[in-house]
């Protein structure tokens, strides 16, 4: 991505110019980068959401962002009070039930489980 990004501003500079994302010598196509992209965005906002509503719950904002780290990257430890030497079982109910959802989520691929809650999924055929 930030391969692309460098070259989005090549392209601003140069319109009519085919600048292709080069990975290992060989050109990337550009459905390729959209669905890196896309899935870059979909995973921040899902960080950053979750860890507005975990900080919502009454936690500290370290914390919240750092227990969501923990639990959609399957990361290990967090910091402040779910560090090393810590454990979740101090955090609200709801806390815990909105961070095991984050942690399916980034066991599972979030494109799976999103697809999972789509209506067009569950429509029959």
């Amino acid at each position: 991505m930030i391969k692309n990004s460098f070259l989005e501003m090549k392209r601003i500079l140069h319109p009519s110019a085919i600048l292709p994302v080069r990975l290992n010598g060989k050109a990337v196509s550009q459905s390729v980068t959209h669905h890196v992209l896309a899935f870059i965005i979909i995973y921040l906002s899902i960080f950053v959401f979750g860890s507005v509503a975990v900080a919502l719950t009454g936690i500290d904002f370290i914390t919240a962002i750092s227990s969501v780290a923990t639990s959609l990257g399957n990361i290990g430890p967090g910091l402040g009070l779910v560090g090393p030497v810590e454990n979740f079982a101090h955090l609200p109910t709801l806390t815990k039930w909105m961070l095991s959802f984050l942690m399916l989520l980034g066991r599972l691929e979030l494109f799976t489980i999103m697809i999972l809650f789509t209506p067009y999924f569950w429509r029959k055929i």
